[in-house]
């Protein structure tokens, strides 16, 4: 059987978002608006065509007791909502490592997969003993010293139970293994000899599988994708998910499908999107605060200026994804181009439905209710979102005539025949600017916006 998923998300108490405040006198409401949270992922996630997510922030304890009085287990490690069986639940965390690579320190997200309460429990316990402050913070950090004092603590999380699986979060992103905050070329020089217990890697918003290839140690890993939800609203969850083969739908079975590389195919977010795909300066950034409401760069990996240098506040860029890409396949060796080497897996690229309708119909709020209707007529035709992009586009076209706007449907054909591109591309933070009816090149990006003179900036290109 195929199962559709999206094993990365978050509770509404993790940082990321406008989490709950953790405090005595808001308990009873924050607890209403948590259980509201998981209904309305029970109901988002079919409209997706998603069939399991994972819970997020499961060893949080006050997310942990709401789980436990919420859900029942229809098979082994397979939750549900109790009488709410639309979609179906893993348990699952993001932890923050932290360590020290030279004189600073590196942050490396990553997600872990639990087979059941007891083996939270025990971890919870390690996260004792290591002094670590996770009954306040549902994304708590553990900070060591030494990438084998992250191999160590790693490996005993992985020793609680042989079921147990630790998935790198969106590896390329600042906040990911090979980001650019602290930038590092292989995967022993954050995690140590644990790297080769590490089998699954987090593509990312700002990357997929034809980026990916362009790195040679991770041609024997497998590549998932997923959402990295803070929210339950459409535009959030089920914007990234993997699909994968498995024999017996339990918890063993999918953590075998993702070990054994039995990946169908990742649906991913186009990486000009992604809010990291680009090197670059955002306009008005407030650090250093040296950039106006109007002064901003961006530059394809051939463009950069000389080591990575703002040319308007004389800073470090925020190096892009696609950049770090290129220089980690050129320090492990190989100097592989974009599309030179085919990636592993399939997958394709998928503009959200949601971005789609907010581009139509110029409304920039996501959550809008005129998109919301929209979207609901949509895929009450259609079906599942994640139908429509296998879908073919006169069976589109024959299903929806007179009952959509032709200007949507149009829109929708476009993205799936690739006519799209964002302009502006994603960069230092910012999500890109979704254009639909012609296609971009991002190699020869080159973009300085300032009120400078151009003989002060000439000195840093």
């Amino acid at each position: 059987m195929e199962l559709a998923i999206d094993i990365h998300a978050h509770s509404v108490f993790a940082g990321g978002t406008r989490a709950l405040q953790i405090s005595p006198e808001k308990k009873k409401e924050n607890r209403k608006i948590a259980i509201s949270h998981l209904e309305k992922t029970n109901f988002t996630m079919p409209m997706k065509g998603i069939d399991l997510i994972g819970t997020g922030d499961s060893q949080f304890s006050i997310w942990t007791d709401i789980l436990k009085e919420n859900l029942v287990e229809n098979e082994k490690g397979i939750f549900t909502l109790k009488n709410l069986s639309h979609t179906s639940f893993i348990l699952q965390t993001e932890i923050i490592f932290t360590t020290k690579i030279g004189k600073r320190s590196k942050i490396t997200h990553v997600i872990f997969l639990f087979p059941h309460f007891s083996s939270i429990d025990m971890f919870r316990d390690l996260l004792d003993s290591w002094e670590v402050k996770h009954k306040k913070m549902a994304r708590p950090f553990v900070k060591c010293h030494t990438p084998n004092q992250v191999s160590d603590r790693i490996n005993a999380i992985l020793d609680i139970d042989p079921w147990i699986e630790a998935i790198p979060a969106h590896i390329m992103t600042p906040q990911g293994v090979f980001g650019s905050n602290i930038r590092i070329n292989r995967l022993d020089e954050f995690f140590g000899d644990v790297s080769s217990r590490l089998r699954v890697f987090e593509t990312g918003l700002s990357a997929d599988p034809e980026f990916l290839a362009l790195i040679p140690e991770l041609d024997d890993r497998v590549l998932i994708s997923n959402s990295d939800a803070h929210s339950s609203a459409l535009h959030r969850m089920g914007r990234e998910f993997t699909v994968i083969s498995l024999d017996n739908f339990d918890y063993n079975g999918i953590i075998s499908a993702l070990r054994n590389n039995k990946i169908v195919y990742t649906a991913e977010f186009p990486p000009e999107e992604g809010r990291f795909f680009l090197t670059g300066h955002r306009a008005g950034r407030k650090s250093p605060g040296l950039h106006g409401e109007n002064e901003f760069c961006y530059f394809s990996p051939k463009h950069v200026p000389k080591k990575d240098v703002c040319p308007i506040c004389q800073k470090n860029l925020t190096v892009g994804v696609y950049q770090r890409c290129i220089e980690i396949s050129k320090e492990q060796g190989e100097n592989r181009e974009l599309g030179s080497t085919k990636p592993r897996q399939e997958f394709i690229r998928m503009v959200p439905l949601i971005d789609i309708l907010s581009h139509v119909l110029k409304i920039k709020t996501k959550t809008a209710k005129s998109l919301i209707k929209n979207y609901h007529k949509i895929t009450e035709l259609l079906g599942p979102e994640k139908v429509i992009w296998q879908m073919d586009s006169n069976e589109i076209v024959n299903k929806t005539e007179s009952r959509v706007d032709t200007k949507i449907i149009n829109a929708i054909l476009e993205v799936k025949a690739g006519n799209f591109t964002f302009d502006v591309p994603g960069f230092d933070g910012v999500y890109g600017s979704l254009v639909i009816g012609k296609k971009g090149n991002f190699e020869e990006i080159n973009v300085i916006i300032s009120s400078q003179k151009k003989q002060q900036l000439d000195k840093y290109l």
